[in-house]
């Protein structure tokens, strides 16, 4: 017989390892089957200053250094005489809605969507396909690739470029500035041959 002892520290052991898979698949999800990416980190509403043109104000920063923007959950942010904290949503649509998921409207604001996007191996050419409601700015790791500073209506897939997945973690902060109305964006993420993108994992933290 097995003593007692033995098996109790077994099934310790087993728990542990249990609790440790469940926390790993907490932390990542997976873009849909279009290729679109649902899960974000969320850091809204941020008021514009008074009196600023929106699409002056998409090329400047309204956090300090936001292009190198690492958030995890629950983490605060001072902003003027404001602070607000970073949330774990996930969309139902294949674009995301900030005033449905504040459930408030808000106008003359911007909002920060963050993706840590996870690679087992590099991936060139991956076709990174956006809109926005109203104009756009992206940094991927770390780096401004990205601004659409006119008002516009949310078009899926409107604008398009490439860029390289690195083997690890690679992030993507994706800035929307909303003057009035409806305030939205949307990603997808798409192989060379325009396929969605798989074998990537989205991760909540960096």
């Amino acid at each position: 017989m097995i003593p007692r002892h033995l098996l109790q520290a077994f099934a310790r052991a087993l728990c542990c390892v249990l609790l440790a898979a469940r926390a790993a698949a907490a932390d990542t999800a997976s873009i849909d089957a279009q290729g679109y990416v649902r899960d974000w980190l969320m850091l809204a509403p941020v008021p514009l200053p008074e009196g600023g043109v929106a699409g002056d104000l998409v090329q400047r920063d309204q956090i300090k250094d936001e292009s190198k923007l690492r958030p995890r959950a629950g983490d605060e942010a001072r902003i003027g005489d404001k602070t607000l904290a970073w949330k774990k949503v996930t969309s139902a649509t294949n674009y995301f809605d900030f005033n449905k998921t504040l459930n408030s409207q808000n106008d003359h604001a911007v909002g920060y969507l963050v993706a840590y996007v996870e690679c087992d191996a590099d991936i060139p050419d991956v076709t990174m396909a956006v809109g926005s409601n109203d104009q756009g700015r992206i940094y991927f790791n770390g780096v401004d690739i990205y601004v659409f500073s006119e008002a516009r209506p949310l078009v899926l897939d409107a604008d398009k470029g490439r860029v390289t997945l690195k083997k690890g973690v690679n992030v993507i902060v994706f800035k929307v500035v909303n003057e009035t109305n409806s305030w939205q964006a949307s990603m997808r993420l798409l192989d060379k041959s325009g396929a969605p993108l798989k074998d990537v994992r989205l991760r909540a933290t960096p």
